[in-house]
């Protein structure tokens, strides 16, 4: 097994070590550390593709597990949020649907038509910041408001796509059979 290929893996997996640390740091408010350990983890997540491909070990299983590391990361963060009152529930709701739509989606088909579901991540990685920075109602309301609208927007996209790739996929089926047809 080539070695090299663990790195770029390795360096997702510190967003899943941080989170503990994170949520014990909100747990005690201590804001600044939270802060800290979340910028460090938004770099971890900004670095580790692009370690993937410079050391051209990008693979499909990299690119998964990148995204679970960001859902576990994220999801753990709005739990905290959640919990704090920050959030209502159906927040976490939508979370885990989008996210579970993109792997889902992503595994259906490899080309989808969704300029924005590629996003969710980082949407949500904002919204973190801007949480953490900023913990005003005028903030959760502006989340509470525009991550719905973008997740519903990714939904309807994906949905979309999959239903035009999937008719196409059935009318090219229908060609090479009556083709064959035709041809014997």
């Amino acid at each position: 097994m080539n070695k090299t290929a663990l790195i770029p893996s390795g360096i997702s997996s510190l967003r899943l070590a941080a989170l503990p640390i994170f949520l014990y740091y909100y747990s005690t408010n201590n804001l600044l550390l939270c802060i800290i350990i979340f910028g460090l983890s938004l770099v971890t997540d900004l670095i580790d593709g692009y370690v993937a491909r410079k050391l051209n070990v990008a693979s499909k299983t990299g690119a998964y597990f990148d995204a679970l590391t960001d859902f576990v990361f994220i999801t753990g963060i709005f739990a905290a949020f959640t919990f704090s009152g920050y959030y209502p529930a159906w927040i976490m709701a939508l979370i885990v649907a989008s996210f579970g739509q993109f792997i889902i989606s992503s595994l259906y088909s490899q080309k989808l038509h969704d300029p924005l579901g590629k996003y969710i991540g980082s949407v949500l990685y904002i919204a973190i910041g801007l949480t953490l920075l900023l913990p005003t109602s005028i903030i959760f309301t502006i989340v509470e408001i525009c991550f719905p609208i973008f997740a519903v927007t990714s939904f309807i996209s994906r949905s979309v796509s999959i239903t035009v790739n999937y008719r196409h996929k059935v009318l090219l089926q229908e060609i090479n059979l009556h083709t064959k047809g035709h041809s014997t």
